[in-house]
């Protein structure tokens, strides 16, 4: 059994497999449906479950896991279906630039949604300048059928193997309207405002009352949480109560004077925004010109890539 260079087993093969089981594995590894495939592929559903046989036996792997009506990638599945994937997206753009019939001049980026109205779209007045006539789609949620140009990801850490550049550190500070700082009364008899997940509070006041833990204007009665940080923010600025918020998320709001910060103290990190960029994206120039851009309009010196 020879090992490939991504670490995928395949054992030596007399026959390759043909571009139509590939093509079907391809598109059945994106939906993890044969139906979907098949409508997607225009050719029956026993059509396309024949390919993937086929692909399995030529490889000797397994690429699917089938329980019931629903099947999954396999690890190795996994692996071998983002190369594949990878490679035809490659054949259709090259297919499409040399024709000159791409379906769509558009540049995909993904984005986490409060990033991406809070902060990204205050940037983006140049794009028509930099990218006439190519359109620009904001996505804020992956999707399968869809190959991202660059990606915005949240965390410690940016993706292993990608090109990146932190776009920006979290600096969270205690924020209230210009009513409350002005009465610190009525600031103390208000809300601490909270953000959950899927019902799990954030830490955010608990890290800045490490920090600061003998404020004396701090609320310390009744507590409000929301489900969305932007809920929060609009609870702050009506003078609800004080909320703990990444700078970077309101600056609009912190220049105009509708939320003052409360205290200089600032709880930095340890989570950021990355973009990147994959090791395919990179092969085309326009993906590569996006990222450049967006790096550039976020601040940031140019580096290597």
């Amino acid at each position: 059994m020879a090992l490939s260079h991504s670490g995928l087993r395949i054992a030596p093969m007399n026959n390759s497999p043909s571009l139509t089981s590939l093509r079907a594995f391809s598109v059945v590894g994106n939906c993890l449906s044969v139906t979907g495939a098949a409508k997607q592929l225009g050719v029956t559903q026993s059509a396309v479950s024949r390919q993937i046989r086929a692909l399995e036996d030529a490889l000797d792997l397994k690429l699917f896991d089938r329980v019931g009506n629903s099947i999954s990638l396999t690890e190795e599945g996994r692996v071998f279906h983002q190369r594949i994937f990878e490679t035809f997206g490659l054949l259709e753009n090259a297919v499409g630039e040399a024709t000159g019939s791409l379906q769509r001049h558009k540049i995909n980026l993904l984005a986490p949604p409060t990033l991406a109205s809070r902060w990204l779209t205050r940037r983006l007045s140049s794009y028509p300048q930099r990218f006439p006539g190519v359109e620009l789609a904001v996505h804020t949620e992956p999707w399968p059928d869809i190959r991202m140009d660059c990606v915005v990801q949240f965390g410690a850490h940016p993706t292993a193997g990608s090109e990146h550049v932190q776009l920006l550190v979290e600096q969270h500070i205690a924020v209230c309207s210009p009513a409350l700082f002005e009465d610190r009364e009525a600031m103390r008899a208000s809300c601490l405002l909270h953000v959950f997940d899927k019902g799990v509070r954030f830490p955010l006041w608990e890290d800045w009352l490490a920090l600061e833990p003998d404020n004396p204007d701090i609320p310390s009665g009744t507590s409000m949480e929301f489900a969305t940080l932007e809920l929060a923010i609009q609870a702050a600025k009506n003078s609800v109560g004080v909320a703990v918020v990444d700078r970077n998320m309101i600056e609009y709001e912190l220049n105009a004077g509708s939320l003052v910060q409360i205290s200089p103290t600032t709880v930095v990190g340890p989570n950021g925004y990355w973009l990147e960029i994959s090791e395919e994206q990179q092969a085309k120039t326009r993906s590569v010109q996006f990222f450049r851009w967006l790096r550039g309009v976020a601040g940031l010196t140019a580096g290597a890539f």
